[in-house]
């Protein structure tokens, strides 16, 4: 039986109205997306509230500091080497912080890039890869029918 990973990602936004959020870029070598453009996510800690961790998201890999604003929502996926359960919210910058992956503490995945995008349409490539965190705002916002994604990443390289 494979592990089964809690995880949440965030969607950073300087103020909650903006349109604009944050997006990251994995590492050219990671194991499950290299290279591709999606958002901050990290495993639960033992114990550890879902909102906490997306706290943390910002001040480890981010280097800044967030409340969480709106629960976006929750998926499960069946990953090759584990399960993953993923949860993201929506979170307000605090004192109007630059994010700053280059300046992360983490010991999870440490990101190479960031950008600020108005368009989401962005994170369907990672979101057809197998990315949660991506696939969970795209269709949120209706960019995407979760219910076909699903049926075809199964028996994809994605998914095992």
């Amino acid at each position: 039986m494979k592990d089964l990973h809690y995880a949440v990602a965030v969607v950073v936004k300087k103020k909650i109205t903006d349109k604009e959020f944050l997006e990251t870029r994995r590492p050219l070598d990671d194991a499950d997306h290299p290279g591709l453009w999606g958002l901050p996510a990290t495993n639960l800690k033992e114990g550890e509230l879902p909102e906490d961790a997306a706290k943390r998201i910002c001040h480890e890999k981010l280097y800044c500091e967030a409340k969480p604003v709106r629960f976006i929502g929750a998926m499960s996926q069946k990953r090759n080497t584990y399960d993953i359960c993923l949860m993201e919210y929506e979170m307000e910058l605090l004192n109007n912080e630059e994010p700053n992956v280059k300046k992360a503490d983490t010991e999870g995945t440490a990101y190479i890039d960031q950008k600020w995008t108005s368009d989401p349409k962005e994170l369907i490539e990672s979101a057809k890869a197998g990315a949660c965190c991506s696939t969970l705002l795209v269709t949120d916002l209706g960019l995407m029918n979760r219910d076909e994604w699903v049926t075809d990443l199964e028996g994809s390289k994605s998914v095992g």
